[in-house]
């Protein structure tokens, strides 16, 4: 074969593992535990430590393991569920949503979902940066200059591009490395967490706001279990991306529930020890975990945690960075993989330099599941029951100019109704920017569970009406997968 053959062979198969092509059966190479520690690197990371600090300011420790394991497991086990798809096809659930909500309206909802999930990211870089700052502390250089702390956030950044850019094996060996280590740690971390106060206080643990009554407990309640399925839900945008190179569809659903959803509530747990050791020791309840580890643990046993913690987020910017280059190309297909990643990660760099994102993780958790349980609902629902698993292929790439998921202007109008109406469902039963609830009932079944319920069930009626379905479902006619 001939070397430009060869060239063009390699190109192909770049664009389909680093891009929105179809990855061939022969092309896929991912098992079980390669999915699992790619995916174990989001559980990994280190603002699931922050995630498990602001849960335990809301509800007791017992509170915590409950609203940890059912907001996020059991959500995951279900809304994983179409990764079959991304298995089946090698695509991304991105191309799917296509037929939910149109070419145009998809490359818009992919533009939103990147400016409200990326500063998640922008954190990941920040917690980096602390944990230079308290190494550094621990070897005596004390220093507290912004400008350093950004020039740390960017170092972050820079070595997550580094790594991404050379491409999805350079990101499989790091995390293959990383994720085993980093369990390990998140034990050792937990060990120090109940060695630093006395178990019964842990184990007791009660707010002081709850306490006093200042705060009504079952309010909290509620809002710790909301705010952990919408952690998860925020996992809902990039889910697709690493099962598509995985073998089969058990390795690629498995290796995403056990990935993200336990190893992800493990270290949500971890945070919560942590922080309620924290205010054991200090009497504060701090979110830091860098912080948590540099305070509670022997400097020997602080120094390597912090190294390991610190770099935990580089492997995670350049997991991410891979996962929604390749979500974004889905929908701008013309834009490179590598100039992708360098788009992405030029907007995590803007936000490190404002250096003010981590006093919006409360609104982070909003927007994020505002949006993305709506979206889940739509696509699960249009799935397993409005398609019955069934899209057409050349639609949804537009191969020979087929433009049947264009619908009106490029955007189905019945999935922004549902999707708009998703968002207000989560708004009108709780104001997170108030700490309103609105409508106590509902709010029981918690806002972002209702607006995934009851968009999923919206989403399902309007596609039961003749006319409607006559609309969405133009691609009976061509369907070949």
């Amino acid at each position: 074969m001939s070397k430009a053959a060869n060239a063009d062979i390699a190109a192909i198969e770049d664009e389909a593992l680093q891009g929105c092509v179809p990855v061939l059966t022969r092309e896929k190479t991912y098992k079980f535990s390669d999915a699992f520690f790619f995916l174990a690197s989001y559980g990994i990371a280190t603002w699931n430590y922050t995630q498990g600090a602001y849960i335990a300011s809301l509800v007791g420790f017992k509170q915590v393991l409950i609203t940890t394991i059912f907001g996020s497991l059991l959500v995951m086990l279900i809304f994983q569920l179409p990764t079959i798809l991304s298995t089946r096809y090698g695509i991304d659930i991105w191309v799917w949503l296509k037929a939910v909500l149109g070419h145009n309206g998809v490359k818009v909802v992919t533009i939103i979902v990147v400016l409200v999930n990326l500063p998640w990211h922008a954190i990941c870089c920040e917690l980096f940066a602390s944990s230079m700052e308290n190494l550094m502390g621990l070897a005596g250089i004390e220093q507290n200059s912004h400008v350093i702390h950004v020039l740390l956030a960017l170092l972050c950044v820079a070595l997550g591009v580094w790594i991404a850019y050379r491409g999805i094996k350079s990101i499989s060996l790091v995390t293959k490395i990383l994720t085993p280590v980093l369990l390990a740690v998140g034990v050792i971390v937990i060990i120090v967490g109940f060695t630093s106060a006395p178990i019964t206080e842990i184990v007791n643990y009660v707010p002081d706001t709850v306490k006093s009554g200042e705060a009504d407990a079952h309010t909290f309640y509620v809002l710790a279990v909301d705010a952990m399925m919408a952690f998860t839900f925020t996992w809902f945008a990039g889910m697709g991306g690493i099962p598509r190179l995985t073998k089969t569809e058990k390795s690629g659903y498995w290796g995403a529930v056990v990935g993200q959803g336990l190893v992800g509530p493990f270290f949500v747990i971890v945070g919560a020890v942590m922080a309620i050791s924290m205010n054991y020791v200090t009497g504060e309840m701090v979110t830091d975990p860098t912080l948590m580890l540099s305070k509670l643990a022997f400097p020997a046993m602080g120094l390597c945690s912090l190294l390991l913690v610190g770099f935990a987020n580089v492997g995670t910017n350049a997991s991410v960075s891979y996962v929604y280059a390749v979500m974004v190309k889905t929908s701008f297909h013309r834009v490179g993989y590598r100039t992708m990643v360098i788009i992405l990660n030029l907007y995590i760099a803007i936000l490190c330099i404002w250096g003010q994102i981590m006093d919006y993780l409360g609104t982070l958790l909003t927007l994020g599941s505002c949006m993305q349980a709506p979206l889940a609902a739509m696509f699960i629902t249009d799935f397993f029951i409005v398609r019955k698993q069934k899209m057409s292929l050349r639609a949804g790439f537009e191969i020979n100019g087929n433009k049947t998921y264009r619908y009106t202007l490029g955007f189905n109008i019945v999935g922004f109704i549902c999707f708009f109406i998703g968002i207000g469902i989560n708004l009108l039963i709780y104001n997170p920017f108030t700490g309103e609830v609105n409508i106590p009932f509902l709010y029981n079944f918690t806002p972002t569970m209702c607006s995934f319920v009851g968009t999923g069930a919206l989403y399902l009626i309007l596609n039961s009406i003749p006319a409607v379905r006559k609309y969405t479902m133009k691609d009976r006619s061509e369907i070949t997968v």
